[in-house]
């Protein structure tokens, strides 16, 4: 293979385990929040903060 397509090759796999890092950071955080309102919100009901 040429130099271009190793490049191509090792752009391509930087590029994946970034995407793959931020999906697990992203779905980290909604996990984390789903779990703070479930806490928060539990017994209230009237509470306008609480949107489930």
């Amino acid at each position: 293979m040429n130099n271009l397509a190793i490049e191509l090759m090792l752009l391509t796999a930087v590029l994946v385990n970034f995407g793959a890092i931020l999906t697990s950071n992203i779905y980290s955080k909604s996990v984390k929040e789903f779990k703070r309102n479930r806490l928060f919100c539990s017994k209230s009901f009237s509470n306008p903060y609480c949107v489930i």
